[in-house]
């Protein structure tokens, strides 16, 4: 048995030395991040009076290639924070809806707004700072894209008020310089996410709201 082992054990480090060397490395992706200064992103609720568009400043995004140009991913999100609606009062109720950890706070209970502001720390701080989509990995070839809009369908997860849903989203793609320009929009149905947003006075909102958004992906800064 002694011998048998002795005579295996050369075998085994040769094989696994060989695997080492055969292995392929792994060829890093190729990552752009969006530009905060010229995208933008905004979303229409409907409520009381008719369909209220608030855009938002706070746009977060990365966009990610395999070598081969074929779309690996993208992540578009806005930060509960940037939506500015000219109206502070309806600015903290948006935080208070779509940030707020209900099973804690006293939210939808009542308004925890003070001087149109959430606390910084405790039951009734923002506890989701933001909405965001993030797309599976999809075969489409960016190869095949220039200055003209190719319209493509992607899967993914939008996480909203701490939950996950899959969805499919369509996206409109084309390059701009050495960018790639990101155009979208999805209809979302607040109650799918357990959003609550309470009526202020006579004012209700509607469960369905329509997210926009057109961000330019740049290349990674080395």
């Amino acid at each position: 048995m002694v011998a048998l082992k002795a005579l295996l054990i050369p075998y085994l480090c040769l094989s696994f030395a060989f695997d080492a060397i055969a292995a392929p490395a792994q060829t890093p992706l190729k990552v752009y991040d969006v530009d905060p200064f010229v995208s933008r992103a905004s979303v229409g609720v409907k409520y009381t009076f008719g369909t209220y568009l608030i855009p938002n400043t706070d746009v977060r995004g990365q966009l990610e290639l395999h070598p081969t140009q074929v779309l690996s991913g993208v992540r578009v999100a806005f930060g509960i924070q940037g939506f500015k609606s000219g109206n502070k009062t309806l600015n903290c109720h948006l935080r208070e809806s779509l940030g707020l950890d209900y099973s804690k706070s006293e939210f939808p209970d009542r308004h925890v707004c003070e001087n149109d502001l959430l606390p910084s720390r405790g039951i009734n701080s923002v506890r989701y700072p933001e909405i965001a989509f993030q797309s599976e990995d999809s075969s489409f070839d960016l190869a095949k894209v220039a200055e003209v809009p190719v319209e493509i369908e992607v899967n993914g997860i939008w996480r909203i008020h701490g939950i996950e849903k899959p969805e499919k989203v369509k996206l409109t793609i084309h390059r701009q310089g050495d960018g790639i320009l990101v155009r979208g929009k999805k209809t979302l149905s607040l109650r799918d996410y357990g959003v609550t947003v309470k009526k202020f006075l006579f004012i209700s909102v509607h469960d369905e709201v329509q997210a926009e958004w057109e961000m330019l992906f740049n290349p990674e800064k080395p």
